[in-house]
């Protein structure tokens, strides 16, 4: 049977749907600007200053920023960055959370007290720099970047809150069937966390992706520099890269100098660093919102 809806009922909808396509279009609108400009030549730049679609677009400042080996090797140090801290601090974020979601376990009490506590207070940047740089001695080297914040204690409470509302009666079987607490963990608790898991590898990965600081203090070396930091070096502080600055003077097929549109090379950086976060997250969006709600039912 056909629904009817009044007149008030509809038009309700119409402005809705009006509302959200007019936000969808305010959000793209940007990030095409953003596309339209890379692809937009110097001299085009110069005399349109609002600019729908380049009448001529070129690849001219993608070509540039991978003329040198410095995008390719900034972008393989941040991917290796990424990788790597999201496995290791999902992995032993995930343990710490599943260790201490036992009552039973001596000290938990202690344990958790400890681990709130740096959430809420830091030691601050001086000593944190003199303890992975001199302590530790992780200056210039890449697990500087990661392993100082392989545990995130607010990803472990999400993860600690979700492990507390796995019903204890399926461990207890496993127990019985002989299998001890690495088993339990990899075999039964993970599968079944799936969604939480994902979660929280993707707010790790989304912040290592996007770090810059660490790498400013800690690497000494133009080589060892995430994607990040040289894009804001050169975008931010207009500093551009050395390996950059040898490939001024361009010249087309015909042998005619190309001048470059600064903006559009800038803007360029940020499109391939953006790239790649936009191409995994509808992956993992699905379990975005049930991993986090799934978490944050109680503590």
């Amino acid at each position: 049977m056909k629904i009817k809806h009044s007149f008030g009922e509809r038009l309700f909808d119409w402005l809705n749907v009006a509302f959200f396509l007019l936000t969808t279009v305010l959000i793209l609108f940007p990030f095409y600007n953003m596309i339209v400009i890379t692809l937009t030549s110097n001299a085009e730049f110069m005399r349109r200053p609002f600019i729908l679609f380049p009448e001529q677009p070129t690849l001219e400042a993608y070509r540039y920023i991978f003329s040198t080996a410095l995008i390719p090797r900034a972008y393989m140090i941040t991917i290796t960055v990424t990788v790597c801290g999201t496995i290791l601090s999902t992995l032993i974020t995930s343990m710490l959370a599943y260790g201490l979601s036992k009552r039973a376990l001596h000290g938990q009490k202690f344990f958790m007290v400890y681990l709130l506590i740096t959430m809420f207070f830091s030691g601050g940047l001086i000593p944190s720099y003199y303890n992975i740089s001199k302590t530790l001695n992780l200056g210039n080297t890449l697990f500087a970047l990661f392993l100082p914040g392989t545990v995130n204690v607010f990803n472990f409470v999400i993860i600690r809150s979700f492990f507390m509302q796995l019903p204890a009666s399926m461990e207890e079987s496993a127990r019985i069937d002989g299998a001890n607490d690495l088993q339990i963990l990899f075999r039964i608790i993970y599968p079944l966390s799936i969604a939480t898991l994902a979660t929280i590898a993707l707010f790790v990965a989304v912040g290592l992706w996007n770090s810059w600081f660490s790498a400013q203090l800690y690497m000494r070396s133009e080589r060892l520099y995430p994607l990040q930091l040289v894009i804001r070096n050169y975008v931010v502080r207009n500093a551009k890269p050395a390996d950059m600055q040898n490939m001024e003077g361009l010249r087309d097929a015909s042998g005619m100098r190309i001048y470059l549109n600064d903006s559009g090379v800038k803007l360029a950086c940020a499109v391939v660093s953006a790239v790649p976060l936009l191409l995994i997250y509808p992956f993992i969006q699905r379990y975005f919102e049930k991993g986090v709600t799934i978490g944050a039912i109680k503590g």
